[in-house]
């Protein structure tokens, strides 16, 4: 057995009988004149012991971290306090859910510093299996790190050490797979009006205009001009603290947008407007008059499949959105930067993807009928 240089390592026994080992070390002066010094305990193995001994004894004394000095637990009370002034309630609010949901439970009464790579990455690789958004978690848990480096109470960032997962099993959902053609939505829309003239008319302002499901929901009387026959949408609706519902401001700069109305929407305004039994200045509003909340959408949609034929094809309400754009880009002539500035698109790539999907689906149109043509 070789002999042990480092005598400041010593052995020592727990009630079970099992060997560990502990050193104590003296790290020098910090600026403000204080001693620095440290007990680490509780290795397996003098080499285990030896590494953390030499890894410690290159550090300043004004670079020392003390172990075990706060939980994840306690750092998102610290660090959460700071960041919900810095955003939206609403994006807030979803980032204590994705606390409250997927770190805590895993990582909450753990000591920061003794968390290691191994274990982020496990976590990691296991959430990229259930969440779509599994960034979301991850990310947040990174900005605690980052956080707690700056406040001293950790020495390093396990989450930049991780390899970040490509792939999930829960993909989105193919934009093909979630848009109704011309004829669909035409049976969509039959079934819905003769189920129910409100979630009629919500979703023929989705699927003639493009709007996102709040901003739909955002909208007031106000919003419709019908001499310029134009929508203002300056506004969103979203979930904050205590699942209350929110306006806010829409999604991004480019979400601030004027959008036509349809002469075939027209009417459908109209009609609903002159149905509407309690007088508010929402759109789509509560009996009493207050913002519906952000399900009620699903519950219509829910609704209309229940009273449609079995064969029609079920999309989901962000579908509606495709379904504008999927049918503007493939029966007109229209451009790009067009179809940004109708969707409120912050970047024109998003727009892109939307046609290179329609692209694609024009090739499979072209085989088919080559191979109908059979020359």
């Amino acid at each position: 057995m070789p002999k042990r240089k480092n005598t400041s390592i010593k052995e020592y026994k727990l009630k079970s009988g099992a060997k560990r080992y502990m050193f104590k070390m003296y790290l020098g002066l910090n600026s403000k004149g204080k001693k620095v010094e440290t007990t680490r305990r509780g290795f397996k193995s003098y080499a285990e012991a030896e590494e953390a001994y030499n890894q410690l004894n290159i550090e300043k004394a004004d670079d020392f971290v003390k172990q075990k000095q706060i939980t994840i637990d306690e750092m998102y009370g610290l660090w959460f306090n700071r960041y919900k002034t810095t955003v939206k309630e609403s994006t807030a609010n979803k980032t204590a859910i994705n606390y409250r949901v997927h770190i805590k439970p895993i990582f909450g009464r753990q000591y920061m510093d003794q968390i290691s790579v191994k274990d982020v990455q496990t976590w990691a690789d296991k959430l990229a299996t259930k969440l779509v958004k599994f960034n979301d978690p991850i990310f947040v848990l990174r900005s605690f790190y980052e956080y707690a480096i700056r406040m001293n109470y950790v020495a390093s960032n396990p989450v930049n050490s991780i390899i970040m997962p490509s792939k999930t099993s829960r993909p989105r959902r193919d934009i093909e797979d979630n848009v109704y053609t011309r004829q669909e939505l035409e049976t969509f829309l039959k079934v819905a009006k003769n189920y129910n003239l409100r979630a009629y008319t919500y979703f023929k302002l989705l699927s003639s205009t493009g709007l996102r499901k709040s901003e739909a929901l955002a909208l007031t009387w106000d919003d419709i001009d019908f001499i310029n026959n134009t929508i203002n949408i300056d506004k969103t609706l979203a979930v904050g603290f205590d699942n209350k519902i929110q306006v806010q401001t829409p999604k991004s700069k480019s979400s601030v947008r004027q959008v036509p109305i349809t002469k075939n929407l027209i009417p459908v305004l109209n009609e609903y407007k002159n149905s509407e039994k309690i007088l508010s200045n929402k759109l789509f509003h509560t009996r009493k008059g207050q913002y519906l909340s952000l399900s009620k959408p699903a519950q219509w949609l829910q609704g209309v499949y229940d009273n449609a034929p079995k064969n029609l094809k079920h999309i989901t309400i962000h579908g509606f959105r495709h379904t504008f754009a999927t049918l503007l880009i493939s029966e007109t002539n229209v451009k790009p930067k067009t179809v940004q500035m109708l969707l409120g698109h912050s970047n024109i790539q998003m727009t892109l993807n939307i046609y290179t999907h329609v692209n694609e689906q024009n090739k499979k149109e072209a085989v088919n009928v080559l191979n109908e043509l059979n020359i």
